[in-house]
């Protein structure tokens, strides 16, 4: 009796306190457990509101993240932390758009070269380009220039007579070829032909920005196959050689394939951007054995300064 006559003269302030108790609750579960979708707080804790949370960091992070660099390509997000990603038509679309600066080279005539590559003075090695030929493909070049200039390894044309260009840029057609520069302390050689119309040029990379595991592609002219391309990472950034008694510093050595005809085609990442330039193999067999080496793109960047006005 004295329980129900307290609660009709206090009925007001049980419910004030029942309306308080409630609020903190709520309050409580908000901030704490994330039941509205509030943000960690005392226990770290974030339930029903952990994804929605979890995508607005993430695409906060992804706004603040410069993707602009050479050899970087969109991110996808699995959790809080970025994981670098690459797709069948990022490798597509890196092709398309470098394939009509690739080029074939051939000669009249080619002696054979002597010796062989090898690494810290103890591997042998076979060069990529082929060394006996006569009135065949000697290697690949890329077009840096849309006047005609293209990059190629000085040893495809160290022997060669009445060198020729085979572009494909809209249709097949071959070139007369000048080496206007040869350094052999990098193994790089630059030719001129004259074109009826300015040509495709491929954009040049940054190497320096380069990290070892990122897919890579190789174009070129394997055998004489003409307009081959082949995928792989890069396995390291800056490997030492030893080729013909020559030492090659700071090679970068990549899986994907390289065989003879490959030498001086590009070695491209993911944003079409051309990275090195495909120079030679680990090859005890003659083929290709997914050790291959290619001289780091801003390695050429200098003599092509120098030689092109």
């Amino acid at each position: 009796m004295k329980i129900k006559e307290w609660l009709s003269k206090n009925i007001l302030w049980v419910l004030v306190a029942l309306v308080v108790i409630n609020f903190l609750i709520v309050y409580w579960g908000t901030v704490n457990l994330g039941i509205y979708g509030g943000r960690d707080s005392l226990f770290g804790w974030n339930l029903l509101g952990r994804r929605k949370l979890l995508l607005q960091e993430q695409a906060t992070a992804a706004e603040s993240t410069d993707l602009t660099n050479p050899g970087q390509r969109p991110v996808a997000a699995s959790s809080s932390n970025f994981v670098l990603t690459c797709s069948d038509d990022d490798l597509a679309s890196a092709f398309a758009s470098v394939r009509p600066a690739v080029v074939n080279i051939t000669a009249d005539k080619a002696t054979p070269r002597r010796g062989g590559p090898a690494l810290a003075s103890t591997v042998a090695f076979d060069d990529p380009s082929i060394q006996f030929v006569e009135e065949a493909s000697l290697g690949s070049g890329v077009i840096i220039d849309r006047r005609g200039y293209i990059i190629t390894n000085a040893h495809v044309v160290a022997s060669a007579v009445n060198v020729k260009v085979v572009t494909f840029s809209s249709s097949r057609m071959v070139y007369p070829a000048v080496i206007i520069r040869k350094d052999l302390e990098n193994d790089i050689a630059i030719l001129k032909i004259e074109p009826e119309s300015p040509l495709p040029a491929a954009v040049l990379g940054d190497s320096d920005m380069i990290k070892v595991a990122e897919s890579v592609l190789t174009i070129g002219s394997p055998f004489g196959l003409e307009q081959t391309v082949t995928a792989g990472i890069i396995s390291d950034d800056s490997r030492n050689l030893i080729i013909d008694n020559q030492t090659y510093e700071d090679m970068i050595q990549t899986d994907a394939a390289i065989n003879r005809g490959n030498s001086g085609g590009p070695l491209i990442n993911v944003s079409g951007e051309v990275i090195g330039i495909n120079t030679a193999i680990y090859a005890p067999t003659g083929v290709f054995t997914g050790v291959g080496f290619a001289i780091p793109i801003n390695k050429v960047k200098p003599i092509i300064k120098d030689t092109i006005r």
